[in-house]
This record gives C-alpha cells, sequence and structure tokens, in this order.
C-alpha cells in the first residue's frame, strides 16, 4: 500500500484540473435518464385527519426508527442509481457510504463536515451497533471543486485489513463534470477524478448521468480491483449515433483507473437517439453486481438494435475474468410487456414501465423490479381509476416471464425543493437474502384511512415488503411494515438481507424538526430536500411471517398443458430471434431450430417452462441466411414454426 500512497502524492502534484461541465445547464440533482411514470401529489393532510390517526389507537408502531447520523440534506441517497447500502458477506459487515455532516452538535457544518465530502459508517452486527462515520473523500486541493453526490460504496479484505472503494459524480454548482472514484485503507483514503477522455474511434467523451455503481475485489492475478459502470456521452452531444454508449472505469492498484468501452456495450448496440436531450438516450444501467457463482453482472434498461420493436427493454451481459471481458446483452424478447399488458387491456403504447432494479442469482437467472403505470395522457381515464402495478421481470431457466407484485396507487410525493419531484417515484427496490434462496421486494405507497364513516385517500404513507423463495412461483403477501404517521420516503435495504427475514435494517431520510411545529408544519418540511438538515434514521423489521400466511406451489408439469404460441420474430431474424408463447402450467418443453436439411442447428431451450406468459430469446448472428423451422415439444405436444434468418 506505499505504493499506492506515493502515486496518490505525485497524482495531487502533477494532475491537472479541468472545469467546464459536460452539461452545463444540467442542475446539480439527478433528473433520471428516462421520464418518471408515477403522478407527483402534495400530501399534507389536514390537522383533524392527523389529530383522528394519532389518538385512533390502531395504528401501532410498526418500526422504532433511532437516529444513527445526519446530513445536510436529502441528496446522499436521493437516486435508484446509486447502491449506497451494501452487505459484504466475506466481511460480515453492513456498509453505508453518504455526504456530511455528521453529528451537528460536536462537529457543526464547516471543515471536514460539509455537504460536498464522504463518509462512511459499518456495521459488525447486522445495523444493531455501527462505527464512527471516517471520511474517506474531502474536497480540497486539486479536488476543492469536485463536489461528491449520490455516491456508491463496496469492501473487500485486503493484505489483512478491508479496502473500501466508493465513486460518486461530482458538480461545481452550475453542471456534472464527472466522478471521483477512491479507495479507503488503512486511514488514509486516495481519490482520483475521472471526465473527459478520447476513445479509439478519434471522437472526445465524457461521463454522463449519475449513474455510480461500483464493485471491487481480488483478481485470479492476485492484485485488488475496482471497477465503477456508468453512462458515457460524446462531447457536445453529436453526433446521435455515440451517444448511448455505457463504460467503466477499472483499476488495479488505484493509481490509475482505465478507462473501457466494451464493444458490447457501444452505441451501436442501441438504437440511434432522435434528440440531443440527455433524457432520450437509448440506454441506462440498471444494475451492477456480483451473482452467487462469482460472475459480474451489469443489466441495462435500453432500446436495443437488432430487435423487432422499437421499445425499451432489459438485457444482461455478463463478466467471468472480474470484468475484463463482457458477453454479448442476453435481451428480454421486447414484446413481452405488450403480451403481459394485454390482459389488463392494455399494450405497450399505452403504459409506461420505469428504470428496473436488478438482481443476479446464477448465470441464467436474474430478476428485475419495475413499475408499470398506465398512460392516462393517451387512455382519458382518471389516475385513480387507471392501472398501476409493481412486477417482477425475470430470466429463470432459460424463459423470460413477467409476474405481479401488488397493485399501486401510482402516486409520489412532490417535494418542496428545486426538482419539487420525488426521483426514487415510488421507491422499489429488489434485493435478495445471502443465501441467494429468497427475493424481497420494498416500496412506498399511499394508503386510505377509514375514521368511522369517512374514508380519507391517501392519508397514510408508508414502507411495503414482500417476498417470494425462488422455489415458489408466486409473491405470497404484501406487509405494510411501517403503519404510522411518518412521511416515508428516501427508504433504502441493503443489497442482501439476512437469510431468516428477521431484523432487515432499514433506512430512512426525515428532516430535522422544529420545535413547536404541528403535525402538519412537520410533514410539510419532511417533504423538504436541499434546504434542511436531514437525519438519517435506521430501524428493523422481520418478514420472516410474510413466509407462514398464504403460501403457494408451482404447478406440475404435464402433457395436458394448453400452449399458445403468440409470435416468432422478427422475421427475417438479424442478430437475435424471440418467442413469446403462454402456457397454462408448468411444462416440460424442448425447443429446436432446424435447417432446410433437417438437420438441428440449434437447441433453444430444453426443460421446465413455468406458467403463464413467457419470453425466450436466441442467438442467430453465427447462423447463415436461410431458411429454418423451429420445432416445439411440449410434453409430447409438437408444433412447427417457419423462420428465416437474413443478415
Amino acid at each position: 500500500m506505499k505504493k499506492l500512497l506515493l502515486a496518490y502524492c505525485i497524482a495531487v502534484a502533477i494532475l491537472g484540473f479541468v472545469s467546464n461541465p459536460i452539461f452545463a445547464n444540467e442542475p446539480t440533482n439527478n433528473t433520471g435518464s428516462f421520464p418518471k411514470s408515477f403522478k407527483p401529489v402534495e400530501f399534507v393532510p389536514n390537522e383533524a385527519v392527523l389529530s383522528s390517526l394519532k389518538h385512533s389507537g390502531d395504528k401501532p408502531l410498526a418500526i422504532e426508527f433511532k437516529i444513527l447520523d445526519s446530513l445536510a440534506n436529502a441528496y446522499s441517497y436521493f437516486t435508484e442509481s446509486q447502491q449506497p447500502f451494501v452487505y459484504i458477506p466475506e466481511l460480515g459487515k453492513l456498509i453505508t457510504i453518504k455526504r456530511g455532516y455528521w453529528d451537528i452538535d460536536r462537529y457543526p457544518y464547516f471543515g471536514d463536515n460539509t455537504k460536498n465530502n464522504l463518509f462512511v459508517l459499518t456495521s459488525d452486527d447486522w445495523g444493531k451497533t455501527w462505527s464512527e462515520p471516517f471520511l474517506v473523500y474531502k474536497t480540497e486541493g486539486m479536488f476543492s471543486s469536485l463536489w461528491a453526490r449520490y455516491p456508491s460504496v463496496y469492501a473487500f479484505p485486503f493484505e489483512d485489513d478491508i479496502a473500501y472503494v466508493y465513486t460518486a459524480p461530482v458538480t461545481n454548482g452550475s453542471g456534472w463534470i464527472g466522478f471521483v472514484n477512491g479507495v479507503y485503507f488503512q486511514g488514509s483514503y486516495f481519490p482520483n477524478y475521472s471526465y473527459m477522455f478520447n476513445w479509439d474511434d478519434g471522437n472526445r467523451y465524457g461521463w454522463g448521468g449519475t449513474d455510480s455503481r461500483i464493485v471491487g475485489g481480488m483478481g485470479t492475478d492476485g492484485n485488488p480491483f475496482a471497477m465503477a459502470v456508468s453512462s458515457i456521452m460524446i462531447e457536445s452531444g453529436l453526433p446521435l449515433d455515440k451517444t448511448s454508449n455505457l463504460g467503466y472505469r477499472r483499476t488495479i492498484d488505484f493509481d490509475k483507473w482505465e478507462i473501457t468501452i466494451p464493444p458490447q456495450w457501444q452505441s451501436n448496440v442501441f438504437r440511434t437517439p432522435q434528440s440531443t436531450n440527455d433524457s432520450v438516450r437509448a440506454s441506462a444501467i440498471s444494475g451492477f453486481k456480483y451473482g452467487l457463482d462469482g460472475k459480474l453482472y451489469m443489466a441495462a434498461y435500453a432500446n436495443f438494435a437488432n430487435t423487432s420493436l422499437d421499445v425499451f427493454t432489459f438485457g444482461v451481459s455478463v463478466s467471468t475474468d472480474n470484468g475484463k471481458t463482457w458477453s454479448d446483452f442476453d435481451i428480454m424478447p421486447p414484446d413481452l410487456f405488450g403480451s403481459y399488458l394485454s390482459q389488463y387491456g392494455l399494450n405497450d403504447s399505452l403504459a409506461t414501465w420505469g428504470l428496473p432494479q436488478f438482481v443476479p442469482i446464477s448465470e441464467g437467472n436474474y430478476y428485475f423490479l419495475t413499475n408499470f403505470n398506465e398512460d392516462t395522457n393517451r387512455t382519458f381515464r382518471p389516475w385513480d381509476e387507471a392501472w398501476h402495478q409493481l412486477a417482477e421481470v425475470y430470466k429463470e431457466n432459460g424463459t423470460w416471464g413477467i409476474r405481479k407484485i401488488a397493485d399501486l396507487t401510482g402516486y409520489a410525493v412532490r417535494y418542496v425543493a428545486p426538482t419539487n419531484i420525488n426521483q426514487l417515484g415510488e421507491e422499489s427496490q429488489l434485493v435478495r437474502t445471502v443465501d441467494g434462496t429468497k427475493l424481497v421486494a420494498k416500496w412506498v405507497d399511499f394508503t386510505d384511512v377509514q375514521i368511522g364513516d369517512t374514508v380519507y385517500k391517501r392519508a397514510q404513507h408508508d414502507v411495503f415488503v414482500s417476498v417470494r423463495p425462488l422455489d415458489n412461483s408466486s409473491w405470497i403477501r404484501i406487509k405494510n411494515v411501517t403503519n404510522d404517521l411518518d412521511l416515508d420516503r428516501i427508504t433504502w435495504l441493503p443489497d442482501q438481507v439476512p437469510n431468516d427475514l428477521r431484523d432487515i435494517p432499514l433506512l430512512k431520510l426525515v428532516s430535522i424538526p422544529i420545535e413547536g411545529q404541528t403535525d402538519q408544519e412537520a410533514i410539510l418540511r419532511q417533504r423538504s430536500l436541499d434546504t434542511v438538515p436531514q437525519y438519517l434514521l435506521l430501524g428493523f423489521f422481520n418478514a420472516d411471517d410474510i413466509l407462514s400466511v398464504d403460501e403457494q406451489t408451482s404447478g406440475s408439469s404435464g402433457s395436458d398443458a394448453t400452449v399458445v404460441i403468440n409470435s416468432v420474430y422478427p422475421v427475417p431474424a438479424e442478430r437475435f430471434g424471440f418467442i413469446n408463447l403462454d402456457l397454462s402450467r408448468d411444462t416440460d418443453s424442448k425447443i429446436d431450430l432446424y435447417n432446410v436439411l433437417g438437420e438441428n442447428v440449434r437447441n433453444i431451450h430444453d426443460g421446465i417452462i413455468a406458467a403463464g406468459n413467457k419470453g425466450i430469446s436466441f442467438r442467430t448472428d453465427d447462423l447463415p441466411n436461410g431458411n429454418y423451422t423451429i420445432v416445439f415439444n411440449f410434453g409430447g405436444k409438437v408444433i412447427a414454426k417457419p423462420f428465416i434468418i437474413m443478415k
């Protein structure tokens, strides 16, 4: 580590600083890469309702929150495109990263404890006790104009100690100007700055947006490494066919972070957007994590080229060598959304779905969480009567599918702040147990409250969870885990939770109250973001009781299943083929591709396909042009469909 310290000192002495922002007019809060589909509402219940709820006696406190820390404003945890709360199994540590300040009384808002610096807190007992916050990044010297926002953190064992790695987008007050990346090791921190760079195609690029996901570990060569993924934008935003690159910053010595745009993530993989506005770029990152198999998974929410439909869908790229090389995207069949929506009388032009949350388990098995909302601008229905849903999109055993988790109101809190919108929407989050046997979905939503004969619409705002064991095909039930009068906002579960689903830690932010405020004034203050300091609260809840109620089991396979093949597309195909089908029950299935000579040139699927609407994707770019036949065998029932490949 002495080499690292020396390298850092040299870098500070010689590295130049570029101050021009990539997007000069971009605000210092993250507006997200894609338009949000929730509907913001004011949420300030009248005093009579608050008083009635407070004294009704039937609203026991489900979680007792305690103050863990304080910070300057809510923009430390305020984006779905970061990972500020993680569990590291090999260390047995729960870790969170946030911006200053901490402990207002002992450490006032100056010096190290400013809102532009970064601090890490750790716990060895799932959050019951915590370390004092320790400084991992400070705006000083060449970094004095690089104000950190929306940080992400990871950690791994190194040289009989722990290396904490982090990344965060930075602003100078007028726009996003890149990222800081760094490591904290043995009491010292070593930051690095990533901004504009020249790429092999002769163009100049910069880091776009505020994605700040990061991982780290020990490579097979014995060297430590860390890497952070982000979207990449060409300088000035033109030409448009260069605006949708995804890439990473990777280091093995924490002195220099090498920038790479893998060919599998380059702009030509995605459709070209039609505007220089970053909100219509054709790709965004929805997750970057290790699977239980030790592989790295990067999930994208993107408008992939070489698919038949001009819609955003999900794709997963995998690395087996700690991020040095990556596979092509495994793309969810793009018409799967339309098929799923059809059961609700909608199609993909009449509904929206948001940037998903992502959990990988092992190759061929990964999961997304997304929010659907009916587009009432097209259906002309009142929002309260429209369709809003939280759903799981998954790839299991070779097939894609969608499962409903919960119906939602579709509303989110409107903030009193420059953005006046909750960037986290319904704050949906998908995590897994440490052993990878269960998924946990978390979200916030409004609930109606009845007092006497009167029903007050959206009078409470609570945190909800549901659980699905991976050997169960259904989400079991929904649990309101807060069920109190607080305005629950900016809530976070760690990326992994205890296997027994007990004492699950939950973070949330509250605006530090003012003594003597009324309940109504307190809620209005709770909607403030950057204008008032915040408390970081920690509470615990149990979800094991969800498993004991209404458990369901998957149906057994059989030859009496009803099978409908909705579509086989595109025709002709270039790089990918997609199949969309419906099964009435779990079915033992075999799908093969034959050429005109009757030769089996590709097995597309072999195994159980679960009941419901399913999608299957397969590669075609390595096969010669020509006519083919796809043969489906469902428990002895054989169906043949023509297929054409033309590149």
